[in-house]
């Protein structure tokens, strides 16, 4: 019943909402070419209409001036919603990048920042398992950092869905009874994935995790992570990619060098979204290994989680 009014939702959305109608009628123009690695692809995403969310300005000044869009007063007056509990509302997300694309964004004006909402996104998971939920941290690609909100797509988008199979790729950590850590090996970005099917013990075992990854990457609000999840074969799949910075150097360079890379959950699961088509035809193996390995975690810091991760007790 949920994911049917899901489906109701955004039949009506495409009908009644203008803006939306009109991106998810640009959506199906969206150019797609793939980049293969060893074990694994990486799609590209030519998608003009995603501009405003890739360059946003997210600095303190540009938050306290303008005027939130997920917030109830200042969304545009034909976006409709359904309410999910009572501390959120699900949304078609205006500027997609799939279709079926959501945004569940808190019913109150407070930061991004995940603790405290975690069992939502378990929930969400669980409630919707035709969707992958996700999360990207205030400083990890979200464009309202001031507002938290998860993001809904719908399965098999995203490569990392495929991959986090590969048993080249998929190196085991950690395998209990009731649950495992593995870590993906030589896969450009660092991820850590939990798997369980107690709602309690996943919980438990994301902030134990958190807290490792917050003893080697810098932060203020919460550790630098981009956050997936889904349920699957009877247990919650949870994808931890622990960040070293925002954006690599060229998305702030001028001329032939600038590149709009700055990487969210969507790119740091293999689909890497182009809002310009000067970078979609530029990006090369080699050109996004190094992007990736400039925001991503080193392999050495990657070690010090992997040696703790062995010692985690639940």
């Amino acid at each position: 019943m949920k994911s049917e009014q899901l489906t109701r939702l955004y039949r009506q959305q495409l009908q009644d909402f203008e803006l939306a109608k009109k991106n998810y009628t640009n959506l199906e123009q969206v150019i797609y070419r793939k980049i293969p690695f060893r074990n694994f692809p990486v799609r590209l995403q030519y998608n003009p209409s995603r501009i405003l969310s890739t360059n946003a300005k997210i600095d303190a000044q540009t938050l306290a001036t303008r005027k939130c869009f997920l917030c109830p007063d200042y969304r545009p007056e034909q976006q409709k919603g359904i309410p999910y509990g009572k501390d959120y509302h699900i949304f078609v997300n205006p500027y997609p990048i799939f279709p079926c694309h959501f945004t569940v964004p808190s019913n109150w004006h407070e930061p991004q920042c995940i603790t405290g909402h975690f069992s939502t996104m378990l929930d969400l998971a669980i409630d919707f398992p035709e969707y992958i939920i996700f999360y990207n941290g205030p400083d990890c690609g979200a464009s309202a950092p001031d507002h938290f909100h998860f993001q809904m797509a719908p399965r098999g988008s995203m490569p990392l869905e495929t991959d986090i199979c590969c048993e080249e790729l998929c190196q085991k950590v950690v395998e209990r009874d009731f649950f495992s850590i593995s870590m993906l090996q030589n896969y450009l970005r660092k991820v850590i994935v939990l798997q369980a099917s107690d709602a309690h013990l996943v919980s438990v075992l994301f902030q134990q995790v958190l807290a490792l990854i917050g003893q080697v990457t810098p932060y203020e609000k919460e550790p630098m992570i981009n956050l997936l999840c889904w349920f699957d074969n009877c247990q919650w799949q949870v994808c931890l990619f622990p960040r070293q910075t925002r954006r690599p150097w060229q998305f702030y360079a001028e001329g032939e060098e600038k590149i709009l890379f700055s990487p969210g959950c969507v790119d740091m699961a293999g689909l890497i979204i182009a809002p310009r088509k000067e970078d979609f035809e530029k990006y090369s193996a080699d050109l996004l290994t190094d992007l990736f390995q400039q925001v991503t975690i080193s392999a050495e810091k990657e070690e010090r989680i992997k040696i703790q991760l062995q010692k985690i007790t639940v």
